[in-house]
């Protein structure tokens, strides 16, 4: 995997002490090198988008410029996403109403469904239906669904799911690499037309 690709890392549980933030943890650890970096929605606790502006210079703005930063500056982004009664978590949809094309456009997205126990696929599906409009971002093909989470990469012996998990995990972050990899030396040029076409048609 070429280490002059930016991953970005997006948990998107706004709960505290949550298995999708450990699970992203372990993710850079383990698959990534130790590179990366992590934007934990829980931590940062975004305000609720409403079209306004914000302030200037509160700490409410500063730390939706984070966010937009963060994932500017990234060359690929990976979604940890909780499923929560069926459904992405809201604060990951507020996230993409906070950030568009200047910081989406062109950029391949991991999505990684995580649920405490046969569930996140519902959380894919749901997240796959949005955010991509207008902001142009590249949902991959390729997911992972993590389940039993809490069990999961936490040391415990024979548990086959450990191990072919790990690899699946190897599998899509090397698919994630090679999609960056072929989007960066373009991404300006796809990007042009959104001068003109900023929104997608519907």
């Amino acid at each position: 995997m070429s280490t002059d690709l930016n991953i970005c890392l997006v948990v998107a549980s706004h709960r505290a002490n949550a298995q999708s933030l450990r699970i992203a943890q372990y993710m850079r650890e383990h698959f990534l090198a130790g590179r990366g970096s992590i934007v934990d929605l829980y931590d940062l606790k975004l305000p609720l988008w409403d079209g306004d502006p914000l302030p200037a210079d509160s700490d409410k703005a500063r730390q939706v410029e984070y966010v937009k930063n963060s994932l500017h500056d990234a060359d690929a982004l990976i979604f940890i996403i909780p499923e929560w009664h069926g459904m992405a978590p809201a604060g990951l949809k507020n996230m993409l109403l906070w950030c568009g094309a200047r910081e989406l456009a062109h950029k391949p997205v991991l999505l990684v469904g995580v649920s405490a126990s046969v569930g996140g696929a519902f959380a894919i599906a749901d997240i796959r239906n949005s955010g991509y409009k207008n902001s142009r971002l590249l949902y991959l093909p390729e997911h992972l669904i993590l389940r039993d989470a809490n069990d999961l990469w936490v040391g415990q012996e024979g548990r086959m799911s450990d191990t072919y998990l790990a690899n699946r995990t190897r599998y899509a972050l090397d698919v994630l690499h090679t999609y960056a990899a072929a989007l960066k030396p373009v991404r300006g040029k796809l990007c042009e037309g959104l001068v003109e076409f900023s929104n997608g048609m519907s």
